[in-house]
């Protein structure tokens, strides 16, 4: 039986892209045994993924270096689907045959690699590493993979709602992705006052005093208050959360993503990043960009084009009429009331 380790620990949109690499891993090589490596993030996404049999945490680095040279001695092959010096050594000191990652810097002593092309989509740059090793790609959709019991928590936390639900996500760690927090009151507005929907707040414990800063200028000017749910819910449980809304509006981030592979229809409020590399792959994602001739900067490799400003201009510009306008044109229907 063969055995494979997978090396994939970071972001929650990352992760999810990732998806696709182990259901065509698992479709191609049913009979073997198949772990991954994560950090807290991406356990949280993975807890629940059918196709690995086993979840290994990162508990450190170099003080937990011979405990990895003996995990990693247990392998066949060991996939980098997050370029890592560390763990790369660690791969070849522990004798693992085939160690196959992107023909990075960062990644060392590798046996097979493949292009990391900035042009690429990311789930074909994961995809071609199994095609590099001759595994077939027949499917390139994204997945989540829910539970029963964090459904339950979900249809819970949504069972009073008798309005459309609509859930935000308006933060990221990378402050160039992020709008303006004028342009998110005006948006709010519009949904509790003029849609009569219900917006839910997403995101972890950081975001809170931000919505919190957001709402004190226009709480009492909403018809139907937000309910905060940041830094409220794990991971698979906001996950489970996604599938009961009617809609996401979100920056590049995580739940954009998590909204696409779930099929729930969403509005992508994109700015400085690369759409090629990044732009959630469902028919459900509108995407709402400024076409800038400096863009993309934001994560691009040797970029020089940051803007200075705390807001990138292309989102700056990104005004809120423009989401209004798709609001009323796209989802006008959740003005009337079901009977």
């Amino acid at each position: 039986m063969e055995k494979i380790l997978i090396i994939r620990y970071g972001t929650i949109g990352d992760s999810i892209f990732a998806s696709a690499f182990f259901r065509e891993l698992r479709h191609a090589l049913p009979e073997a045994r198949i772990d991954i490596l994560v950090d807290d993030i991406a356990e949280g996404i993975m807890r629940h993924c059918p196709y690995i049999n086993k979840i290994f945490c990162i508990d450190g680095k170099f003080r937990s270096f011979w405990a990895y040279i003996t995990l990693f001695s247990r392998y066949d092959t060991v996939y980098f689907l997050k370029n890592d010096k560390f763990f790369s050594i660690i791969a070849f000191l522990a004798g693992v045959k085939k160690r196959i990652g992107f023909d990075v810097k960062r990644n060392k002593f590798l046996t097979l690699t493949a292009p990391y092309n900035e042009d690429r989509h990311e789930i074909d740059c994961y995809l071609d590493l199994l095609r590099i090793s001759n595994i077939p790609v027949q499917n390139d959709r994204t997945e989540v993979w829910l539970n029963t019991i964090n459904d339950a928590k979900a249809r819970e936390i949504v069972s009073f709602i008798p309005d459309k639900k609509i859930l935000i996500q308006a933060f990221s760690r990378f402050s160039q992705k992020n709008w303006l927090d004028q342009y998110w009151e005006q948006i709010f507005k519009y949904i509790s006052n003029e849609m009569k929907a219900q917006i839910f707040f997403a995101g972890g414990k950081r975001d809170l005093k931000k919505y919190q800063n957001i709402m004190k200028n226009i709480q009492s000017n909403l018809d139907i208050s937000p309910i905060d749910m940041s830094g409220r819910l794990s991971i698979p449980e906001t996950m489970s959360l996604i599938k009961t809304m009617d809609l996401v509006i979100g920056i590049d981030s995580g739940l954009i993503h998590a909204a696409a592979a779930l099929d729930v229809p969403s509005i992508l409020l994109h700015g400085p990043t690369s759409l090629v590399r990044w732009q959630p792959r469902s028919d459900k994602c509108i995407v709402l960009s400024r076409h800038f001739s400096c863009s993309p900067c934001c994560l691009q490799t040797n970029s020089t084009k940051y803007c200075k400003n705390r807001v990138s201009d292309c989102m700056e510009d990104l005004t809120p009429d423009i989401v209004i306008n798709v609001l009323n044109d796209k989802f006008g229907v959740m003005n009337k009331k079901t009977c």
